[in-house]
């Protein structure tokens, strides 16, 4: 099927079965394109070309210096829609060549569930809200998967909407609630010596080790709506060989967080060592989001490119697949979860 067919077969046949196939087709294109964070220029590139060639108005945003790595655009007119429908293109490594599995019941591949075929749901389903006139726009964003990147510079471009609808895994529930993040980096310093006069030294891998311990076994704030704030500690590196003692010590590290951002920085640095040097990269506070009536809302724990978003236009927060699928090696989504979406998002554009 060619590029351009896939909204034409959209709109002009009627039977659920060619509209499967061409969302499944879209969805196989897009993900056969490696985008993992940093190198999604040829997903923008494709999906510029799909919606030019739709009579979509498109416009690329450059994030960051490397060329071609931009944002994407784009409006059914010249003036910015009611509703904004935004996903990511980026997705994290290992890339993963996407399949239809062997019972033909699902998507397999990585970006078929996060966040790549909701991206294609929501072109299915803005193209369907088009033909009824109602004003709708589409934004794909690269870098969530890491720093969010793409939002952040997607937040300066002075663009109003009144809302905003967000695709992540949600299992086609509406997310009334999201936990916030804080992600750090700790770094320790040392003094080397020989292992086995320790007296001589400073072990940097010691205290971080000590610190990271108290950040693991403390006991993080709770809220009723959200849990229980919880920390991981994702990167551990220090030292050079056994018989040294440790000079330098790191680790990075990203806390779930239930309450403000800020009380959880002050309760991570008040259970480190007085020397750990600290570095926030990257924190949001808890998200509360719109619910519509007559549809089914859930609480996550993930994050998202929501707090960014916010400037735009009131967000919300919806997709298809499991969280659980996403970031896996056995990442996947049905087929029949990728329909029911592009009818959710309809009737949700509709309900807006």
């Amino acid at each position: 099927m060619k590029k351009q067919d896939y909204l034409k077969n959209l709109t002009q046949v009627v039977q659920q079965d060619a509209q499967t196939n061409a969302l499944i087709q879209l969805v196989l294109d897009l993900c056969k394109i490696d985008a993992t964070t940093g190198n999604e220029k040829g997903s923008v590139d494709f999906l510029e070309s799909l919606l030019t060639k739709s009579n979509w108005k498109t416009k690329r945003q450059p994030v960051g210096p490397e060329k071609g790595r931009d944002n994407l655009w784009a409006f059914a007119s010249d003036t910015a829609p009611a509703i904004l429908f935004t996903t990511h293109l980026d997705t994290v490594p290992n890339y993963i060549s996407p399949k239809i599995s062997e019972d033909g019941q699902s998507l397999i591949g990585r970006g078929v569930c996060d966040a790549k075929g909701i991206a294609a749901c929501m072109i299915m389903a803005a193209e369907q809200l088009r033909q009824q006139n109602i004003s709708v726009g589409l934004l794909f964003v690269v870098g969530e998967e890491t720093n969010s990147a793409g939002a952040k510079a997607a937040a300066q471009l002075g663009i109003r909407v009144k809302y905003v609808v967000n695709g992540e895994p949600t299992q086609l529930k509406l997310v009334r609630a999201m936990k916030g993040i804080v992600v750090f980096e700790l770094k320790a310093k040392g003094v080397a010596g020989h292992s086995a006069y320790p007296e001589v030294g400073h072990s940097a891998v010691h205290q971080l080790i000590t610190d990271l311990n108290n950040l693991l076994q403390f006991d993080w704030p709770s809220s009723d709506d959200l849990g229980k704030t919880t920390c991981n500690i994702g990167v551990i590196q220090g030292g050079n060989a056994h018989n040294v003692i440790a000079e330098e010590a790191s680790a990075i590290g990203s806390i779930r967080a239930t309450v403000k951002a800020e009380k959880i920085i002050e309760l991570l640095k008040g259970n480190i060592h007085p020397k750990t040097v600290v570095n926030i990269l990257s924190s949001s506070d808890p998200q509360y989001l719109k619910v519509v009536d007559g549809l089914d809302t859930n609480v996550v724990s993930f994050g998202s490119d929501i707090p960014y978003l916010r400037s735009i236009g009131e967000p919300l927060l919806l997709g298809p697949g499991s969280i659980l699928d996403a970031h896996t090696v056995h990442e996947q989504i049905q087929i029949e979860d990728l329909n029911k979406a592009v009818e959710l998002y309809v009737k949700l554009g509709m309900k807006l």
